[in-house]
């Protein structure tokens, strides 16, 4: 996503000639956060480091970067898996919150502003829109644990930021979530001669990581600080949203969907999830800085890409 918003050229100024230090830099998000600063900011300094070369957990990782002194943080790293979590809290807990202790202390050494992406799994099943004043309720370990590092972060410094996200897809092959693991299988299943199968029917919004990083440097280039909620405009059920990418990618006369209850498919799962969340962006429409696009237009944009139609062909 190259800035479609005129109006954030001034801002983005600020952040040029800046250093970056980003964590999980095997990851979806973080992939999206390098290439976007990469667009978008005159002589970024970045330095992208997977868990090989920078594990959080573990605060002596921190050492051979003591003389970095990146101005901003973004701290991609984590334990995304919720089942595991479930499974195993300790390696969880170590990952998680152990490694938002060891990104604020190392943050304070260097006077680094912090970043921290969260996720809508602190929230719970309600029956209405969640904005920030809505007080959490994880119904997993996994969103506890999340919701932990988030306080850790944003009471140990007020030069700290968090955005609570959609559900994200980007990254083409990288893509672990639900959009690359359900195009990869429909592709597996049409090349073994399978025509159709069922989706479920919980209720999401699927965000593009390009927008949510782009979206993100606006708020860093305002020097905003405290909590956001930043999630993709409308919102669809997995089911919706299959029925959608079979669209865009020109498979309907190939392949077929059928609908299922999301509390069928939940019983496979070890981590419990809402069956539906969707947050309002309200302090970013307020603040006038919501750059989140409509599902669907973000959707097209990113199935367009080679990886895709690749899977195919």
């Amino acid at each position: 996503m190259k800035s479609a918003f005129s109006q954030d050229q001034d801002y983005l100024k600020n952040l040029s000639n800046k250093k970056f230090l980003i964590t999980g830099g095997n990851g979806m998000l973080a992939s999206s956060f390098l290439n976007q600063l990469k667009i978008n900011i005159q002589n970024p300094k970045t330095y992208c480091f997977n868990k090989l070369e920078l594990n959080v957990s573990n605060f002596d990782s921190f050492t051979k970067y003591v003389n970095l002194k990146p101005d901003f943080i973004i701290h991609c790293a984590a334990l995304v898996d919720a089942d595991l979590c479930e499974k195993n809290k300790e390696d969880g807990k170590s990952n998680i919150v152990d490694g938002a202790k060891n990104i604020m202390k190392y943050a304070k050494i260097n006077n680094s502003k912090v970043f921290y992406p969260q996720s809508f799994l602190i929230y719970s099943d309600i029956n209405r829109m969640v904005d920030e004043n809505t007080t959490p309720n994880p119904l997993s370990i996994y969103g506890d644990l999340k919701l932990e590092a988030e306080n850790i972060i944003l009471d140990s410094s007020e030069n700290t930021i968090s955005v609570r996200m959609g559900g994200f897809f980007g990254g083409d092959e990288k893509d672990n979530n639900f959009i690359g693991k359900v195009t990869a299988h429909i592709s597996k299943l049409i090349k073994q001669g399978k025509k159709e199968m069922a989706i479920g029917d919980r209720v999401w919004q699927p965000t593009f990581t390009d927008d949510l990083a782009y979206n993100s440097l606006v708020l860093l280039a305002n020097n905003k600080n405290g909590k956001y909620n930043m999630a993709s405009h409308g919102s669809c059920s997995f089911f919706e949203l299959t029925k959608e990418l079979i669209k865009i990618l020109n498979i309907e006369d190939r392949f077929t969907v059928s609908r299922i209850s999301a509390k069928i498919l939940s019983k496979r799962e070890v981590a419990r999830r809402p069956l539906s969340v969707i947050m309002n962006n309200s302090r970013l429409k307020q603040e006038n800085l919501d750059r989140q696009r409509d599902w669907k237009i973000s959707l097209k944009e990113y199935l367009t890409k080679p990886y895709f139609k690749k899977l195919f062909t």
